[in-house]
This record gives structure tokens, sequence and C-alpha cells, in this order.
């Protein structure tokens, strides 16, 4: 990376595994490559050298979608709140509505990572502050559990290695593991809901099974390219087929891949 003639060789001795871009600004490159938003759109930092130290920023990507989603982060609401105290936890801050970082320019490569993780991380504040309701989707899960005997924890609060927090629909004591269940009624936004919500309870250390994504109705209900990507990270099961699902949890038998099941 150092024999590129638009990066500092401090910086290319130090960046590992980005795909490496000169950025709009001299002496800005553009880093990209290793994360994602849910809706498949990709996480690009910013960085360049000062000095001695490496200045890192979102360009204000993150402001930007929220605000897209009506999320003010400036007022006085929950998601303001939790977008400060997110900062806090990353040793990040805003500015003029962007995520910066300053840190010497060995630590480059952990600075980039804070901002993408930043990144990814606040834009599930969306989400994060949506009025909490039960779906019939929700409910059935609900009665399904309880006709199961099986222990659960409706709407419990995870917390991530970085301080923030996540609810998903429930978590249930099964046999041999607790498992974050997220259950999806319809739309293409609660699939990207689920999607985000499992990479980050993943950090919290909830290995493969012990996540499960509840979609509503059958495989063939949903487009295959999102049940293909949301099963790279998630067992998947639908409202229709339960007697799975209840294998899944009490037996904690493998999941076939939806198109799999889809046929």
């Amino acid at each position: 990376m150092s024999t590129l003639s638009y990066i500092d060789e401090r910086l290319g001795s130090v960046l590992k595994c980005w795909h490496i871009a000169p950025g709009s600004k001299p002496g800005t490159i553009a880093l990209t490559g290793r994360q994602y938003f849910a809706d498949g759109d990709g996480v690009t930092v910013l960085i360049r050298v000062s000095g001695d130290d490496a200045l890192a920023s979102d360009g204000g990507k993150t402001t930007a979608r929220l605000a897209d989603a009506g999320i003010d982060v400036w007022g006085t609401t929950r998601a303001a709140a939790a977008w400060t105290e997110l900062l806090a936890a990353f040793h990040l801050r805003e500015v003029d509505g962007r995520i910066v970082g300053r840190r010497p320019v060995k630590q480059a490569e952990q600075l980039a990572s804070d901002i993408a993780s930043a990144m990814l991380t606040a834009d599930g504040l969306r989400w994060m502050v949506a009025p909490e309701r039960e779906s019939p989707l929700i409910r059935q899960l609900y009665d399904f559990l309880d006709a199961a005997r099986m222990r659960y924890t409706k709407r419990p609060t995870i917390r991530l290695p970085r301080g923030s927090q996540v609810r998903p629909t429930a978590r249930v004591d099964a046999p041999t593991r607790p498992v974050i269940i997220q259950a999806v009624g319809g739309a293409e936004a609660g699939i990207e809901h689920a999607l985000s919500l499992v990479q980050r309870i993943e950090r919290a250390d909830y290995g493969f099974n012990q996540r499960l994504v509840i979609l509503k109705g059958v495989p063939q209900d949903w487009p295959a390219d999102h049940l293909d990507v949301l099963a790279d990270h998630s067992p998947v099961g639908f409202s229709a087929q339960m007697d799975k699902v209840q294998n899944f949890l009490k037996e904690n038998a493998e999941l076939p891949r939806p198109l799999t099941l889809g046929g």
C-alpha cells in the first residue's frame, strides 16, 4: 500500500485489509470494502495525516442516512441521547454532522475501525427508537413459546461491547443455550432491521446458533437475495414452519438455509 503515491507511507504501513482510493480532498484517502450497512450500502471511512496524527471521518454519511429516516440526532429525543452515548463509547465526536476522530498515526487502523463500527451502530438508531408494538407475528411467537413451555424474556435489553443497546423480540432460555430471536412480519425494512440486529448481536458474543430470525409465512414470500444475505448471518425460520423452529430451539437442530427450505 505504501507504494501508492497518494498515501502517506506512515498510513500505508499500518492500514490493513482495506480497499484504498484517493479521497475527494488532497491528502485524504477513502477506505472501503470491510463493512456494509444492512441495506448493502458500503461503509466508507475518510482518513488523512496531520503532523503525527491520523484524522478520520465518516464524511457526514451517517447523519445523512439518519435524517433520511426522520431521525434527529441534535434534539432532545432518545435517538439524540443514544447518539451522544455511542460516540463517547467509541471515543469519537461529532463536528458539523460528521463522526470524527484523531489519534497517533500508529493507531490509524483502530481509528478507522472505530469510525466504521460507530457508523454501523448509529445507523441502528432508526430502529431503536421505533415505537414498540406487538404485531400478529410477535403474538404468534409468544403464544408458541408459551405452548412449548419455554422460558423467555420479551424485548430483552442486550448491551453491545461499546455500550450501545438493542432490544430484539425475545430471548429464549433454550435447553442448550440462550437464543436471541427477531421476528419480522413483512416489508423490506423489517428484514434489513433483522440483518442489522443479528450482525450487532454477533459482536456481543452470541454464536450463530444463538441467533434466530423468524419471518412471516414461507420462503417463497420473501425476495431470494434478501434471504440469502440474512442466512449468512443467522439461522432463518418461518411462521408457517414452526415445527422446524421448535427443533432448532429444543434440540439444537440445524435450520436449513431458506432457499433450500423453499425448494
